[in-house]
């Protein structure tokens, strides 16, 4: 029998951090299994990819689609254009799209269409928010996928609910397997990192980049002021690139590292992690980092109105605000919880979803003929 031929296709911050355990797997397994990366350039940006190859040790992408920025129609579109012809060249059994990502949908529109299979990390993720480009994409994945890989329980009955059941396993989250590797590092350079940032403890790690919050400049305004107002705490920015030109353009100073709002270059995976988990608390609008500050126990305020990790909701970890004008109170109010030894129970796994899936694409896959 030959090798399974697997593609996974990838392109952002994300994407990187919740695929590199499943990629080191895949690529242990060399005997049954051939591994090629195809990078979208979703993300371009050195400090929102090249570091994070790097840090998590990942392989070069066989090729690299150079999709760049543009509308969510343009880049999906381009995307598909530029994937078909490696998609023929390289017959792959099956194609593994991580997450909710334009480069998410793409590829797995476009191998779909061309008869491959398509395996989804990440399955069965539901906010119920329709206008958020991440909710259509991991929708339209789910419902073009042969393989579907949920993180957790209410990913399952999700897919369950919507007849998907039959092709979906309960895996648990790569990103759990992710940060088993990472936080050791990540505690190796907290005090270095804090040091040369000169900055003590307590403070407020503040990351935003999704257009609903930054691409509106009233809100994006709002947002600004509310950061100033809130409290003595001084706050940690890293500013996403999406993030910083909305703010040029509000002719917002990013360069004032001496006031209460720090505004500092985005960071890499492993530094991204020991703020977290030095931080009093976090404001976001990340799904991934939702999750990652309720691994770490750090209390956090999403700017958004839902989310597609109820999980992170309980005990209070996870407070939802959609009104820039509440961040005040609740940085406040967040600051005075002491839910870092709160018996929590962990809905996202044991840290071996990477050899659970392997295992499952060895199970289902079977090599084709070229």
């Amino acid at each position: 029998m030959g090798r399974i031929r697997v593609l996974m296709v990838l392109g952002t911050r994300p994407q990187f951090i919740k695929s590199a355990p499943l990629i080191q797997q895949l690529l242990s397994r060399r005997k049954r299994i051939s591994l090629n990366l195809v990078h979208s350039g979703q993300h371009y940006d050195p400090e929102m990819s090249h570091v994070f190859f790097s840090q998590l040790e990942l392989p070069r992408p066989a090729l690299n689609l150079n999709v760049g920025s543009g509308t969510q129609v343009c880049q999906t579109a381009t995307i598909m254009l530029r994937l078909e012809r490696f998609l023929k060249e390289s017959k792959p059994d099956v194609v593994i799209v991580p997450g909710d990502t334009n480069t998410t949908l793409a590829a797995a529109v476009a191998a779909a269409k061309a008869g491959y299979r398509v395996a989804h990390l990440e399955a069965g993720l539901r906010s119920g928010d329709m206008s958020m480009p991440e909710e259509i994409n991991r929708r339209l994945t789910d419902h073009c996928s042969t393989l579907l890989f949920a993180p957790t329980r209410t990913a399952l009955k999700n897919l369950a609910n919507e007849e998907l059941s039959k092709n979906a396993w309960l895996t648990g989250d790569t990103m759990v397997d992710a940060m088993r590797t990472a936080i050791p590092k990540a505690k190796e350079i907290e005090e270095t990192l804090l040091e040369s940032m000169q900055l003590e403890v307590p403070y407020v790690l503040v990351t935003l980049h999704r257009p609903s919050n930054v691409d509106d400049p009233t809100r994006l305004r709002e947002i600004v002021r509310s950061l100033q107002a809130a409290g003595e705490l001084r706050l940690i920015f890293p500013i996403h690139p999406r993030t910083r030109e909305r703010l040029l353009a509000l002719g917002v100073n990013i360069t004032r590292n001496r006031s209460r709002v720090c505004y500092i270059p985005p960071q890499g995976y492993i530094e991204t992690l020991a703020l977290l988990k030095n931080a009093t608390c976090l404001l976001t609008d990340s799904g991934g980092m939702q999750k990652e500050a309720y691994l770490l126990r750090t209390p956090c305020i999403t700017l958004r109105s839902t989310t597609e990790w109820p999980e992170t909701l309980r005990k209070q970890a996870n407070c939802l605000i959609n009104d820039p004008r509440m961040i005040p109170t609740a940085i406040a109010r967040a600051g005075s919880l002491d839910i870092r030894h709160e018996p929590f129970s962990n809905p996202f796994g044991n840290g071996t979803a990477a050899q659970k899936v392997t295992k499952i694409l060895e199970d289902e896959v079977t090599p084709r003929n070229i």
